[in-house]
């Protein structure tokens, strides 16, 4: 990483959002550039980590240690604004649960799940509505990601579909910086695990551990080619104030918005403050047989995704930006 330069809050353009600290350490592995601090407005009581992606730099900020859920969030999203101007866009970098769908939705631990359904809302904050005999009539609608990053996310699919055979995709190029980290490039890259998916209906037992679960539990898919590839898609992020560990509940609410392949507890808390792309690397699948083994391999497949966004966002954006702050 280059040697650090001092910039202007002025001089920052993209909003990059985390909740945990491996989220994080992720995130700043993807920098090209590490900046020095800046002086912050008195009523700003974030602290950042500054830098440069491609030709954008780029402000990181996350909740305290240990904080986390929609309140959290909102609560650092709301101060970006005082001291950074020009922040228009913002993406929400990190973990959650997923919620696969077979056959066609076929999400895998490690795999990359962005809010940028073709149908539905990026973001449903499932938990808040209206409770009816047959469960929550949701009644919020909340912001859309912004236009100019959808624009982008749709080169970004167009890139990753088009690579040719033996050409590096943008994950195996971007998840090659962890291998100069010493203290992290065990720690970020994929466990030597199996990736189980059990049935909604198996609940783990206390005491015992998933990789020793009877094969008859298991649901079957077919193995990737190439094997461990990491697959991109596009759906409704699913966010509410508990975590999510039953895999029969999983289904049932995800079924009710247009088969979401995705659980988290933070985006509902910025969509209406700060809209952002949220992007969510999967850790787990929303169940009973929830571990923290994957979060960091999927806390960096998640970054290297943001990176490709923000290397793909061409420097015109930053200038329309520029436009619209002075018109």
């Amino acid at each position: 990483m280059a040697t650090k330069i001092k910039l202007t809050a002025d001089a920052y353009t993209v909003g990059l959002i985390y909740i945990k600290p491996l989220e994080l350490n992720a995130i700043t592995v993807m920098l090209d550039e590490k900046h020095e601090s800046i002086p912050l407005r008195l009523e700003d009581d974030n602290e950042y980590t500054l830098g440069k992606i491609g030709n954008h730099n780029v402000a990181l900020a996350g909740p305290p240690r240990g904080a986390q859920g929609k309140v959290a969030i909102a609560d650092v999203v709301g101060r970006i604004r005082l001291t950074f101007k020009n922040i228009r866009v913002g993406l929400l970098v990190g973990i959650g649960g997923g919620a696969p769908h077979l056959p066609k939705h076929d999400v895998r631990l490690g795999d990359v799940v962005v809010g940028a359904p073709e149908v539905g809302p990026a973001v449903v904050q499932y938990d808040l509505g209206k409770q009816l005999p047959d469960g929550i009539e949701v009644t919020r609608t909340l912001n859309k990601p912004p236009a100019l990053l959808l624009k982008v996310v749709d080169k970004v699919d167009n890139q990753y579909y088009m690579a040719e055979e033996g050409e590096e995709d943008l994950f195996v190029k971007h998840l090659q910086r962890f291998g100069k980290l010493r203290r992290m490039k065990d720690l970020y890259r994929s466990p030597p695990l199996p990736d189980r998916l059990f049935l909604a209906n198996y609940n783990h037992e206390d005491g015992t551990q998933c990789s020793l679960h009877d094969q008859c539990y298991e649901v079957e898919r077919p193995d990737r080619d190439p094997p461990g590839e990491i697959r991109i898609h596009y759906s409704t992020i699913l966010s509410g104030d508990l975590v999510m560990k039953s895999g029969e509940k999983r289904d049932e609410i995800s079924s009710k918005y247009n088969n979401a392949l995705c659980f988290e507890m933070e985006a509902a808390g910025l969509m209406d403050v700060f809209p952002c792309l949220v992007i969510r690397g999967i850790c787990d699948y929303s169940d009973s047989h929830k571990n923290k083994d994957w979060q960091e391999y999927a806390a960096a497949t998640a970054a290297a995704y943001a990176r490709e966004v923000i290397l793909t966002m061409a420097e015109r954006v930053v200038e329309e930006l520029e436009h619209l702050r002075n018109g």
